[in-house]
């Protein structure tokens, strides 16, 4: 694990966190899946930085035991976009990372690495190659044909509470899938694809069971990454009644 940096985008210096997996090894995203340990990021202690961007790359659903997560085998880029005070000054990036592992066993790592850069940026181009690599699969915002469509709550023949989704996504080489954020507090399990698409959209269910006691969905913000293979958009949503 280390950290890299080169190139600049709008302005910005292109940056991130480097992870190499061996084989069997997997690492979570930000929201892990029914289990593990989402990163913990911290560059709050750098130097002559003005404003740290963290991206995120669609992950994929990885099979680890009896369970699902969300996340990367071999190895990740999280990218940072990192905007200093001063471009004529160096940049010293301090980042203190904790992430969860997962082989047979799921184990948390915390480490402290630091990188120190010239202020307009570092021209390695086989570095920066590998950045634009990751994120290229950072999602993007949601177009005509890729979206959130339509979201209502239903009850599920057991009575329990659940959200159905319908998404626009178009035909592609890689799986259809929908990643959910939910607010603070809440734990809601991953999405379930109900593979109906008889109306020209894909159909998710998402259980509510995790939601705290006496939350309600109305008003709430949740945020939904749609994936078609490495292809994705996000959009947040406000639930309405």
């Amino acid at each position: 694990m280390r950290l890299v940096t080169a190139g600049q985008k709008e302005g910005a210096l292109k940056a991130g966190l480097e992870i190499e997996l061996e084989e069997g090894w997997k690492t979570y995203w930000k929201v892990p899946g029914d289990a593990g340990l989402p990163p913990d990021l911290d560059s709050s202690a750098s130097e002559n930085v003005a404003k740290i961007e963290t991206l995120w790359p669609v992950p994929h659903r990885i099979k680890a035991g009896g369970t699902e997560i969300l996340g990367y085998k071999e190895g990740i880029i999280f990218p940072f976009l990192v905007t200093p005070k001063d471009s004529l000054q160096s940049v010293t990036l301090n980042l203190a990372a904790q992430i969860g592992l997962c082989a047979e066993l799921c184990v948390p790592l915390y480490a402290e690495m630091s990188l120190s850069f010239a202020g307009n940026g570092s021209h390695d181009l086989a570095t920066e190659l590998l950045i634009d690599r990751d994120m290229a699969l950072v999602p993007s915002g949601p177009r005509d044909d890729f979206r959130i469509d339509e979201i209502h709550e239903d009850a599920a023949a057991d009575g329990s509470r659940r959200l159905l989704i319908a998404a626009l996504i178009p035909d592609g080489y890689g799986k259809k899938d929908l990643f959910v954020e939910a607010p603070e507090g809440w734990y809601l399990p991953l999405t379930s694809h109900m593979e109906n698409n008889v109306d020209g959209r894909e159909h998710f269910s998402l259980s509510l069971e995790g939601m705290p006691k006496g939350a309600r969905t109305e008003g709430a913000r949740l945020t939904f990454t749609l994936t078609n293979g490495d292809d994705a958009v996000v959009e947040t949503r406000i639930l309405q009644e």
